[in-house]
């Protein structure tokens, strides 16, 4: 992979797993933020930490490089400090209370749909693995940018049919479920 592809790759991932956090956020915050037992671990937030790829992402200097505390992790006051770079298992991992807590079946699957993008897209993209078991920089460069190409593509296409059903309320066609189905049996 080249240079140029290689920060494609990069800023692709960022802005995909921004919308996809913005999404999970609406759905998710009102649950979290009142949580006396939030799921955030700090052995997850180590990955983060020590991930090449994630490392990767989260090297962008317009956003303040955010420090790993071995007690907490990213965990904060207001949530997660990262914007960018979270492990797949944080936006895949959605509690019982929240799934349980959705008003219809739709909705479930819906949200995780949603919560299994970020995972699809780095998925079998470095030596048929995720993107995530990469542990050297160089591996990192070794990425096959064409499968990367081809699961963001299906990826956003499942999103756009996410962002509908969540924000105006348009549940999916028969084209949509199947684009969602895509996701949830990679």
């Amino acid at each position: 992979m080249t240079d140029p592809d290689f920060h494609w790759m990069l800023e692709a991932y960022r802005s995909f797993e921004k919308r996809v956090s913005e999404l999970m956020q609406g759905a998710c915050a009102p649950f979290c933020s009142v949580c006396k037992t939030p799921c955030c671990r700090v052995e997850i937030c180590r990955e983060a930490d020590e991930s090449p790829f994630l490392q990767a992402v989260q090297n962008v200097p317009a956003l303040p490089k955010v420090k790993f505390d071995q007690k907490a992790g990213y965990l904060g006051c207001t949530g997660c400090s990262l914007k960018v770079g979270r492990p797949p298992i944080c936006h895949a991992f959605v509690c019982s209370l929240i799934i349980t807590s959705q008003p219809s079946e739709m909705h479930r699957y819906t949200l995780e749909c949603l919560g299994d993008l970020v995972t699809y897209i780095g998925a079998k993209v470095w030596r048929k693995r995720h993107l995530m078991a990469t542990v050297t920089h160089e591996h990192v460069m070794q990425a096959d940018i064409g499968e990367f190409r081809r699961r963001l593509e299906k990826a956003e296409a499942a999103l756009v049919v996410v962002r509908e059903f969540f924000l105006n309320a348009v549940s999916p066609d028969e084209e949509g479920m199947r684009v969602l189905g895509m996701i949830r049996k990679f």
